[in-house]
């Protein structure tokens, strides 16, 4: 035996593959992978033996032949190393939430054909599509499941929204209770409440519940009427019982357009600008800001109010808070007394895209209270500026938890670096 396998190891790679070819994918992975042969590994996570992976052998006396230790690897072990790989999963209902749950499948693109009438009972389907694919959404051999009446899709990115995401929903005649978290690209119109009406709502009359965040990214080659946000929210009378939000931002690189259910029900929340509703939104936990137009003071204040919860920030703004490089004489003296912004959740700071101002007004303590911060993000020369070279006492207490520091260049971590950040993780 032992001579047998020297032999096939010796065989060129071109050979093996084709030997393993008449193997099922499964039992490629579960035979080669993980074995202390780093050759042998790396063949069995080619595409080829990853890109569809059947999990539904053949039955005997209603027996099921997959033993649980084997399923246990994949979803331990395999799964998490060849995910990103995988485009078509074939399961049974035993199984089905155990495997998908194991990793990420972004390639996987095959999840609408759970409705080609195979799962007759199902009732709830939820997906999340985090891709750019051009693939149509649309199954052709989908057929009108009766059953299916709680439907929610995500998707982070789409292109196409009027070709795929629209026909798919009209199919959808039973539904009962329905989700949408789309950011739609490339397309010349805001989507508004007689679109979502007219062309989708329409079609489901036994819909109770809808709830929903769209959000209509439009370039500025792209000529469009600025809309006042009332105009974009009478556009939602006719779907009755239902308080609608809105939020329009318009720059000269983009003009986007956000409309939500009441109350916000997502964790997620993007690209809006120095305007949002004075309401207060109780699940995001991720919050993106990006405008042409400074924010202010005032600005962090309501966003703090309006995201009790924040844990994550991304703040994106080139334009100057106070003149900072004009004001060297009074570079870190307020001109006037700040009520200290409060973000007690806040983990996570993102302001590497961020003019100098923002850093210093998201590091000195006197101004902004990071208490939780353990990640930060940050433009080096900003960062040295506004801590005098890691000696200024004003910032120190917002960067003593940090425990990730994410610059945009490879940098010595000094013994300065060290003393300022005494969390800091190498």
């Amino acid at each position: 035996m032992l001579r047998s396998n020297v032999h096939l190891l010796d065989l060129p790679n071109e050979i093996l593959l084709l030997i393993l070819k008449k193997l099922d994918n499964i039992d490629v992975l579960c035979s080669l992978s993980d074995i202390n042969n780093e050759r042998l590994d790396v063949l069995a996570q080619q595409k080829i033996f990853t890109n569809i992976l059947n999990f539904v052998p053949a039955l005997t006396d209603d027996v099921y032949l997959i033993p649980a230790s084997i399923l246990d690897r994949f979803c331990c072990d395999i799964l998490p190393r060849v995910h990103y790989n995988v485009k078509c999963l074939i399961l049974d209902s035993v199984h089905i939430t155990r495997i998908l749950l194991a990793a990420d499948y972004p390639c996987l693109e095959d999840c609408l054909s759970l409705l080609d009438g195979r799962l007759k009972q199902l009732s709830t389907l939820i997906i999340i599509v985090y891709g750019t694919q051009n693939h149509s959404m649309l199954d052709q051999n989908m057929v009108d499941v009766s059953n299916l009446k709680c439907f929610s899709l995500t998707y982070k990115r789409i292109e196409a929204y009027d070709a795929q995401v629209v026909p798919l929903l009209r199919r959808m005649s039973h539904l009962e209770e329905l989700t949408l978290y789309l950011c739609i690209y490339n397309r010349s119109i805001f989507v508004d409440g007689t679109h979502l009406y007219n062309e989708i709502l329409i079609h489901m009359p036994q819909l109770r519940t809808f709830i929903f965040y769209i959000r209509t990214k439009i370039d500025i080659g792209n000529s469009i009427h600025q809309l006042p946000v009332n105009d974009i929210q009478q556009t939602f009378n006719k779907i009755q019982c239902q308080e609608v939000g809105c939020i329009l931002n318009y720059n000269s690189v983009t003009s986007i357009c956000h409309v939500f259910s009441l109350p916000f029900s997502f964790d997620c929340l993007e690209w809006i600008g120095n305007t949002f509703p004075n309401i207060t939104f109780n699940h995001v936990t991720f919050l993106k800001v990006f405008d042409s137009v400074a924010f202010k003071h005032e600005f962090f204040i309501r966003v703090a109010r309006s995201f009790p919860l924040l844990k994550e920030f991304f703040v994106i703004n080139c334009t100057s808070q106070f003149l900072f490089w004009k004001r060297k004489n009074l570079q870190f003296q307020d001109y006037q007394s700040y009520s200290i912004v409060e973000f007690s959740h806040l983990t996570s700071l993102n302001i590497s895209h961020a003019e100098i101002d923002y850093v210093e007004q998201f590091l000195n303590s006197t101004k902004t209270s990071l208490p939780c911060l353990t990640k930060l993000e940050v433009n080096y020369d900003n960062l040295i500026y506004v801590t005098e070279n890691f000696a200024r006492d004003a910032t120190r207490v917002n960067c003593s938890k940090v425990k990730w520091l994410i610059v945009e260049r490879s940098i010595v971590y000094l013994k300065d670096i060290h003393h300022y950040f005494p969390s800091l993780q190498m």
